[in-house]
């Protein structure tokens, strides 16, 4: 039987029944505009071009796979050692900086603006913008980019945020490498000009249904702060949380100082709570009992701060006259001007009054754990005072028997003068002190906004009672004074810190960076 070619199948197969069997392939005949109209029988040559070979080799060489050497250093650390793929190390400079993630306008590495090509290599590819924090793709063949726009710099807003939303972070990391010498590619980059930056935004509810995942590096420090300015507890007190993300890194004084400051909004939450009650016996008792757990956890704080200040120069008053001399070559941002934790920055002179002698401190770092250790007690000393008072309140279910409260030996001993208004004072100085040299110093201003928002807000209450004469409870002149020099030093730091914040953005846009994670 001669087949007569009839496709899918031949005919006179199909008739007599018999099972056709052709060898070749079924083959789709399409004609497309990249074809020219032009159709074919044959299936598609899949061809390889080299200039795409040469883009996808060019891709893979670009590629980050950041890795941090050894020996492995705290994450607080304002340089940290890396090496990209086993070639080479850089010295990272960490830089974080709060914006509004949908605000951020990227383009590819072609538009940036700067005054040469840092890394010694020409970019490929059209245009192509996108916005939203590095959602939308770049149409390059480089995977380096440039930021067109960034929005201005606000400080954050620290406000209490009484909601029973989530704690929400949104991070987006991108790095920038400084080229390395072709001569020693296996040598440390001599400069602190590589970047890992961290634009971030969050609102600052501190609740959490699902537990935020560990690889989130800001969640810490972030969610404390707000924790304490809310009065509410927090997950990050569990025992899982400060062991787990370290059990590859060293723990520094400020971690430590961390561990100890997240069972404080527990503190003042139930202190809140007990104070809120009326003047009964298991108000006294339970006041009593939480007075116990505030002078354990005030050893434990006591305890840090001996172990803190016994490290070599971790913070003296600094001499007007070496910080005027010193004024002109002050480091003001990130890509190598700013300081290292090895090498303090010299100090910055501002209008120190109503304040006398600033602190100087060994790097930025020491700073902000001591700016820290003395925000807390502002907050935690009036909650020990009112605690110790309200134990010797008449209470009204029992009023003959238990007139004056029988305490214990070490509740004896408790004077409440170390908690007072003028202690509590003293410890906002102390911070309002430190911050310029921790400004000057620091690549991340954002962690000073709510030490100057709970220092200002002493003040600020302080000066409410003076105006309202209320010599009862504030008979203390220091504490009487009508604070207006302080809330004006307070605002003008915050614009130093808004300018400060301005100055690292700026310097964000003359960078061409890679992206490295997004949170």
């Amino acid at each position: 039987m001669v087949c007569d070619n009839e496709r899918p199948l031949c005919k006179k197969c199909r008739d007599s029944g018999r099972e056709c069997s052709y060898e070749r392939e079924t083959v789709f005949i399409i004609g497309t505009i990249e074809d020219g109209g032009r159709c074919s029988s044959h299936p598609p040559r899949v061809v390889k071009s080299s200039k795409k070979g040469k883009s996808s080799s060019r891709a893979d060489g670009d590629r980050l796979e950041l890795a941090p050497t050894e020996p492995l250093q705290p994450a607080w650390d304002d340089l940290v050692s890396v090496s990209n793929r086993g070639k080479g190390q850089h010295q990272i400079q960490i830089a974080a900086v709060h914006t509004n993630l949908q605000g951020i306008v990227r383009g590819p590495a072609g538009a940036w603006s700067g005054d040469d090509d840092d890394d010694g290599e020409g970019d490929e590819g059209g245009g192509g913008s996108g916005s939203g924090g590095g959602s939308s793709s770049i149409t390059s063949s480089s995977n380096k980019f440039s930021f067109l726009h960034l929005p201005a710099y606000r400080t954050p807003d620290v406000q209490p945020f009484m909601s029973q939303d989530d704690f929400q972070l949104k991070s987006q990391a991108a790095v920038h490498l400084a080229p390395q010498e072709d001569s020693q590619p296996d040598t440390m980059s001599a400069t602190a000009d590589s970047i890992c930056l961290f634009l971030y935004e969050h609102n600052h509810s501190v609740f959490s249904s699902n537990q935020a995942p560990w690889r989130d590096p800001s969640i810490q420090n972030n969610m404390i702060c707000a924790a304490l300015l809310n009065r509410t507890p927090i997950f990050l007190a569990n025992p899982e949380w400060m062991a787990t993300p370290w059990e590859l890194h060293p723990k520094t004084f400020f971690d430590r100082l961390l561990d100890i400051l997240v069972s404080l909004p527990a503190v003042l939450a139930r202190s809140d709570r007990i104070l809120s009650q009326g003047q009964t016996m298991g108000r006294r008792l339970m006041a009593q009992d939480l007075l116990i757990n505030c002078l354990n956890i005030e050893r434990q704080l006591d305890e840090w701060y001996t172990a803190a200040t016994h490290q070599p120069g971790a913070f003296w008053v600094q001499d007007p006259l070496d910080a005027a001399a010193a004024a002109a070559a002050a480091a003001g941002g990130v890509g190598g001007t700013a300081a290292s934790s090895s090498s303090p920055p010299p100090p910055v002179i501002v209008d120190n009054i109503p304040f006398c002698d600033m602190y100087g401190f060994r790097d930025s770092v020491t700073a902000i754990m001591f700016i820290y250790y003395w925000m807390a007690l502002v907050l935690f000393y009036p909650c020990i005072e009112r605690l110790y008072w309200a134990m010797f309140e008449p209470v009204v279910d029992e009023p003959m028997t238990h007139a004056i409260p029988v305490l214990p030996a070490h509740l004896q001993q408790v004077n409440p003068a170390r908690y007072s208004a003028k202690e509590v004072r003293e410890l906002a100085v102390h911070i309002c002190r430190s911050l310029d040299f921790a400004l000057s110093a620091t690549v991340q201003p954002d962690m000073l906004v709510a030490p100057l928002f709970i220092a200002r807000q002493f003040f600020e209450q302080a000066a409410a009672v003076a105006a309202a004469g209320d010599l009862l409870l504030h008979h203390d002149n220091l504490v009487l004074a009508d604070n207006r020099l302080e809330l004006m030093w307070c605002d003008g730091f915050r614009a130093r810190l808004q300018a400060k914040g301005q100055d690292l953005l700026d310097v964000v846009q003359t960078r061409r960076w890679q992206d490295l994670a997004s949170y």
